[in-house]
């Protein structure tokens, strides 16, 4: 996705797999109980509840830098494509490969292993995501947005809209590898 590509392509594929985030939520997580939500691989990585924790965080401190730019309206002379900002093309692979071990931010640290409240907030993240993938159809997908204001770091609103979505897809994933390792935990103990 790092080609310019038409508009309504990009959003209508930001909104598919922002569905189908929602859908293995919805189907693998939401049933768990509290001895799976919240058991740790290890001391120092996450539960599956924590992955959730961190995804609800990380969402909340980002998203107000797309307010502004979802309110911006398309400019009458645009074609219609939309085309990612330079520092999205060199990092997006980089940063959302399962590979790459990224420190995450202090505020963005899940505090607990559990909360019983955690995947029904993070539907409804999901809920809002979807309305602002919705909205961004009448928007400027062009339109620049800080990612930390006083860095010279900025990506335009269809990148932070990618970002989203790519993020709730990596943790996603690894709330799946971490269910499975319980599974495998729990086969291996003796009856």
């Amino acid at each position: 996705m790092l080609q310019p590509m038409p508009k309504h392509t990009y959003l209508t594929d930001l909104q598919a797999r922002n569905q189908h985030n929602r859908e293995v939520v919805e189907r693998v997580f939401v049933p768990l109980d509290e001895a799976q939500r919240s058991w740790q691989p290890a001391p120092n990585e996450w539960s599956v509840d924590q992955c959730f924790q961190h995804l609800i965080l990380a969402f909340e401190m980002y998203v107000h830098n797309t307010i502004a730019a979802l309110n911006k309206p398309e400019p009458a002379n645009a074609d219609g494509s939309f085309r990612p900002s330079w520092w999205a093309r060199r990092t997006l692979e980089w940063q959302f490969n399962p590979e790459t071990k990224l420190a995450t931010l202090k505020r963005t640290n899940p505090m607990a292993t559990y909360s019983p409240d955690v995947l029904t907030r993070f539907l409804a993240q999901q809920d809002r995501l979807s309305a602002m993938i919705e909205q961004a159809a009448q928007a400027d997908l062009q339109t620049m947005c800080w990612f930390f204001k006083g860095l010279p770091i900025r990506y335009n609103l269809g990148d932070y809209l990618n970002f989203f979505v790519s993020h709730d897809e990596l943790h996603i994933d690894q709330a799946q590898r971490v269910l499975t390792a319980y599974g495998q935990r729990v086969e291996m103990s003796p009856a």
